[in-house]
């Protein structure tokens, strides 16, 4: 009982740590303070002056289909955050239970064990 006590902590700890490493994944993508490529210091001046006048016309239309598809992905990531968000908190729940009861102990540097005279109980 002792080693399925054992994986079930490892695979909470895995999923939460999953779970953390999506959530910085998404806020990264939903993060607005981002300079789009296009605009980066090292895009050559000559070509874009000689081009703009060019893509002006045509990218007008495609600029506002492409707003709209930002914003929906924008939208969509905000959901999934949200999500995932719930998610961490249910996995913050359930460890604090296992620790209220007994089953696992959580030190001040995050790390988790399993108390050495504990057994598993089958009810």
């Amino acid at each position: 009982m002792k080693h399925a006590s054992a994986i079930t902590t490892a695979l909470i700890i895995t999923a939460i740590i999953g779970l953390g490493i999506m959530v910085i994944g998404v806020s990264a993508f939903t993060n607005k303070n981002v300079v789009p490529l296009q605009n980066s210091p090292n895009s050559s001046t000559a070509n874009s002056s000689t081009n703009s006048s060019v893509n002006t016309a045509q990218s007008s239309g495609s600029t506002t289909a492409q707003v709209q598809q930002l914003q929906q992905q924008v939208s969509d990531l905000q959901s999934q955050l949200s999500q995932a968000s719930q998610v961490v908190a249910q996995y913050q729940n359930l460890l604090l239970v296992l620790q209220q009861r007994g089953i696992i102990s959580i030190d001040s540097n995050g790390n988790i064990y399993l108390p050495q005279g504990s057994t598993g109980s089958s009810h």
